[in-house]
């Protein structure tokens, strides 16, 4: 894995002993407070934990060089993978993170700074984003007003359409993929199940067989389980999140995914009673959440919409 010389120097990664056998230590030895012990000796500390999942723990983290006794520290997060407890899919998966994250640079997407390995344990630093998701956002205020809902929008297509121009694909778009770095700059996280689909600038994408994302915000051609264009999954993703900002709804219900893909295939979701939206927002949605590939919006269509530009 790579790391940028700007943070902390490459970690040892030999596994080896204390005594300075080339013997591998047993993984069952590692902890994750060992591993916060060894990073604090570099510089960084280990604060509050900001999130979890099932395989890791986000925290807030802060970093000074070990050679600067004093002066500012910066504040980072870091993401603390147990490869112990992953699935065989997610250790498929997890090289794939690490070369989207490190191969992506923009300002509407999370950059990772360094990404250091302890036995077990893979330890990726990366922007602290401390105003929380979009969901919480979402959740706090009901909804989102349709003018802040274009700003956020409107930088969320930007970083798919530079991700989708370097061949890259997300295929997890969701609320809670998406944060704040101020309460006006969004920027887009968690690459565990991006993908390189294609060559870069424009070029058709690889169908993909991975059946991946959360239901609420995945398409029906992915549940459904066929073959599928990442960047077309991405496209339907969109559209969820933007509905449910401006709604403070979900499209679908996820509960049952027959049921689901059946309202999916027939375009079956309700604006709240009473709710007056702008025309241009609902066809702009309707062109999203469309289950025909064929005719869904892409990326470049999206960015020049009227509503998004105005």
């Amino acid at each position: 894995m790579q790391q940028n010389p700007k943070y902390a120097p490459q970690p040892d990664r030999s596994g080896k002993t204390k005594s300075g056998s080339d013997t591998p230590e047993p993984m069952a030895t590692w902890s994750r407070s060992r591993v916060k012990n060894i990073l604090n000796a570099k510089g960084y500390i280990i604060g509050r934990c900001i999130g979890s999942g099932s395989y890791s723990k986000v925290y807030q983290a802060f970093y000074r060089p070990v050679q600067l006794e004093t002066g500012p520290a910066h504040s980072i997060a870091c993401k603390l993978i147990d490869r112990r407890r992953t699935s065989k899919d997610y250790e498929r998966l997890l090289p794939r993170e690490t070369v989207a994250m490190l191969a992506l640079s923009h300002p509407h997407i999370v950059s990772v700074m360094s990404i250091q390995e302890y036995g077990p344990f893979v330890c990726m630093f990366m922007d602290f984003c401390q105003y929380g998701d979009l969901l919480q956002y979402v959740q706090e205020r009901k909804r989102v007003s349709e003018r802040r809902s274009r700003l956020f929008f409107r930088q969320l297509v930007a970083a798919v359409r530079y991700m989708h121009d370097q061949g890259f694909c997300h295929r997890d778009i969701k609320c809670e993929n998406v944060l704040l770095a101020s309460p006006s700059h969004v920027k887009l996280t968690d690459f565990s199940f991006a993908k390189k689909c294609s060559e870069p600038k424009g070029a058709a994408s690889e169908l993909s067989a991975t059946y991946c994302g959360s239901i609420a915000y995945t398409a029906p051609e992915v549940l459904k389980g066929i073959p599928y264009d990442p960047k077309a999954h991405d496209m339907w993703s969109l559209g969820c999140v933007l509905f449910i900002m401006v709604t403070g709804t979900m499209p679908f219900d996820e509960s049952n995914i027959a049921v689901t893909i059946g309202h999916q295939e027939r375009k079956q979701y309700c604006y709240p009673n009473g709710m007056k939206l702008n025309t241009t927002i609902i066809d702009l949605i309707d062109r999203l959440i469309e289950p025909d590939v064929s005719v869904r919006a892409t990326i470049d269509q999206v960015a020049k919409d009227p509503w998004v530009i105005v």
